[in-house]
């Protein structure tokens, strides 16, 4: 009984070493306090900003509100990329957005599904394929709210789509039959179309093919990868005639067709129209092809540091960066042939680079 009451009475009484660290404290915090009442509470750059100091810093454009969910509205308030998502989700092959600025976080899918998608000034192209007991192809044109305002029937797979810069007119190109082992660069057929009504304006097999002032006759002839000028009638395009394939300069306005030089597919206008980065074909065999950039003024024609054989219409990202499909994945390569070949966004393809409204 009486080591019990002992064991009570010690376990009750703190210990000196215990009260020695508390008193040691309190006198810390209580110090602590008056200085920071003293010296006037936080360090001065550390308070909040109020409207009476405003930032001096600020930034160069308007930018999306950090805070504000991710939604289609909200990234087309900025610099953003259009795209085909291929992450293997239930948004598989929809179309997209992200901010330019940050390719790798959180995308947007809308409900539009697509194969091949472009989009300028507020309209833009979705050629896509619905497959059954035997497969049909379709083009159709959308707003910014990726609503379909009209579609229309192709005649084959999708290769390539393009808007105009001015958003009125949109190019579909599509094969008028699949690529064979003898023929594996496909019969192609290509048509401009109102982004508004979705009709044809035109298509490029009515047009007049001339190669030096002499027209061409040849019974077969295939056009695809439009790339338009910002005047709203030229343009530029790959046809193939006589088992070559060359580049074209074309006028909406008079309905020809003006070959330029040879080996040349999907050409892409840079925005101060002074350069055409294309998929050059240098081997028959395969094909293979080699991304190119040719100056228009000078006829300079440089290879990109991009060495691996792709045949895809590739997209400018402001004056020196070009984006492409490549397998899954969309790559950034620098046209100035300075940096290599490194991945813009994983899970997509089909690019199309917008800018601020």
């Amino acid at each position: 009984m009486a080591d019990r009451s002992v064991r009570a009475q010690k376990a009750a009484r703190p210990k000196a070493s215990f009260l020695f660290v508390s008193a040691l404290l309190a006198v810390a915090l209580v110090a602590g306090g008056t200085a920071f009442v003293l010296l006037g509470g936080l360090p001065r750059s550390a308070a909040l900003a109020t409207p009476s100091s405003p930032a001096t810093t600020k930034s160069p454009q308007v930018t999306r509100d950090p805070l504000e969910p991710l939604t289609v509205a909200s990234i087309q308030r900025g610099p953003h990329l259009v795209f085909q998502n291929v992450v293997r989700n239930e948004d598989y092959a929809a179309t997209s957005l992200v901010p330019l600025d940050s390719p790798g976080g959180m995308r947007v899918a809308t409900d539009l599904v697509c194969e091949r998608v472009h989009f300028a000034a507020g309209h833009g192209i979705c050629l896509g394929a619905e497959h059954a007991a035997e497969s049909s192809y379709f083009a159709a044109v959308f707003g910014a709210d990726f609503a379909p305002a009209a579609r229309i029937e192709l005649g084959g797979a999708p290769s390539f789509a393009r808007v105009s810069p001015d958003g009125r007119l949109a190019a579909a190109s599509f094969q008028t039959s699949p690529p064979t082992e003898l023929a594996p660069i496909a019969p192609s057929e290509t048509w401009l179309l109102s982004t508004t009504s979705g009709e044809v304006v035109a298509d490029l097999a009515d047009f007049d093919l001339v190669r030096d002032g002499v027209a061409v006759t040849e019974p077969e002839v295939d056009y695809w990868g439009v790339t338009f000028k910002r005047d709203g009638d030229g343009f530029y395009a790959s046809v193939r005639y006589g088992g070559n394939i060359y580049l074209a300069e074309g006028s909406i306005a008079a309905q020809r067709l003006n070959v330029l030089l040879g080996g040349v597919s999907a050409p892409s206008l840079s925005p101060d129209q002074t350069r055409l980065a294309f998929a050059s074909l240098v081997s028959s065999v395969g094909p293979t092809w080699r991304f190119h950039l040719l100056d228009l003024s000078t006829g300079a024609d440089s290879a990109l540091p991009e060495t691996r054989s792709i045949d895809d219409q590739m997209e400018w990202m402001g004056s020196d960066q070009l984006l492409y499909g490549l397998s899954t994945d969309i790559w950034s390569v620098s046209s100035s042939g300075q940096t290599a070949p490194q991945p813009f966004l994983f899970g997509g393809l089909s690019p199309a680079v917008v800018d601020a409204p």
